[in-house]
């Protein structure tokens, strides 16, 4: 089994041009977008039948945002966390949806959370949010303060 692993890193790192690292019982990759779909693609064919997520971290220092997946291969119990970054002012990325069916709920709402575009998902539309917001309510850059005070007629209590 565990050579069967490190084929499979093997071939991301020489194929993908991945940087892998492990720690305890998760494996991380990192890929360059171009490489994204493909890493999906191979893990999935390799026997990672179960996506766990796909979500988004927003790192507005460097004006990008980190999109991952991870996956979990059941009867090694094997988890392998593949991440790659995208630019902040045209974040799209290809949808993973072709390749698990759940992926393109957690796609949805990584949409409408960070603004991130699935290029291919079918159901990018409002999940959690009932009016549409100029900033997406999980990037760095949303004010909460603000919007709370504008959407609820709350007034801003300076002493607290």
């Amino acid at each position: 089994m565990k050579e069967e692993i490190q084929a499979i890193f093997k071939y991301l790192q020489t194929q993908m041009n991945a940087e892998y690292s492990v720690d305890e019982n998760i494996n991380y990759v990192r890929v360059l977008k171009p490489n994204y779909f493909q890493a999906a693609e191979y893990l999935r064919n390799q026997g990672f039948q179960r996506l766990l997520t796909i979500s988004a971290v927003d790192w507005i220092e460097r004006g990008t945002f980190e999109i991952y997946f991870l996956v979990h291969k059941l009867h090694e119990d094997i988890y392998v966390k593949v991440a790659t970054e995208i630019p902040r002012d045209n974040p799209t990325i290809p949808s993973l949806s072709k390749l698990w069916l759940n992926a393109a709920m957690h796609e949805r709402e990584a949409w409408e959370l960070f603004g991130v575009s699935f290029e291919g998902n079918q159901i990018l539309k409002p999940l959690f949010l009932e009016d549409p917001v100029e900033i997406p309510p999980f990037r760095k850059d949303f004010n909460w303060r603000e919007f709370v005070e504008k959407n609820y007629s709350l007034v801003h209590n300076e002493e607290r």
